[in-house]
């Protein structure tokens, strides 16, 4: 957490545990969870970074290992940063397959999770020609619908709130949204109420 922020907690004073970004890939999620860091003093953890600052370059890993052995220091990342507590008033970032891993999906069931959800419109101009994603090749536009249809009911399964990010919406209009729902859940927590775990967050 910024230290100039007070770390959220419930009404007890019990740390909350990480907020969970999800999404298909070009989504804005780290960026969304830099603004949130920046803007609402969350700390900010992508797993993508981790990896890539253990093990080295992504694309790397998969041409010399495959997407088993990536996807497995995958799982074991995501799940060592749920398990610290230092961690725990992040808002946490995850690759766009993470959720796909079993072991991976049934931690996030236990998890605060916001998904991110954006359209081929939206992340074409991210993703046209770009070499640097290793499931995106060769065709990036084309695998990238075809990931993000085998993927989305997992994501929707998930999410407790549901983000709008198509149509190139401002981060900041995002954020605003997230940390709203963040706000309304915590207080139906404190007061012992239940929440709509469909909830999306709309300008």
């Amino acid at each position: 957490m910024n230290a100039q922020f007070p770390a959220p907690a419930d009404a007890d004073g019990t740390p909350q545990r990480p907020v969970v970004l999800i999404g298909p890939m070009a989504a804005g999620k780290s960026f969304l969870a830099l603004h949130m860091s920046k803007f609402y003093g969350y700390d900010f953890v992508d797993a993508d970074q981790v990896i890539v600052s253990r093990y080295g370059v992504i694309s790397k890993i998969f041409a010399e290992h495959g997407e088993k052995y990536f996807r497995d220091l995958e799982a074991d990342t995501v799940a060592e940063i749920l398990r610290d507590p230092d961690h725990a008033n992040a808002i946490f970032s995850v690759g766009g397959g993470a959720p796909m891993t079993p072991s991976t999906r049934e931690l996030l069931r236990h998890e605060l999770v916001a998904y991110l959800e954006v359209d081929t419109e939206t992340v074409l101009p991210r993703i046209s020609g770009n070499r640097t994603r290793p499931m995106l090749q060769p065709d990036p536009e084309r695998r990238w619908q075809e990931l993000y249809e085998s993927r989305r009911a997992c994501y929707e399964e998930l999410a407790d709130i549901t983000l709008d990010g198509r149509g190139n919406r401002p981060v900041a209009e995002i954020g605003a949204d997230l940390e709203a729902e963040l706000t309304r859940l915590r207080s139906a927590r404190s007061a012992g109420g239940t929440t709509d775990s469909t909830q999306e967050a709309q300008a």
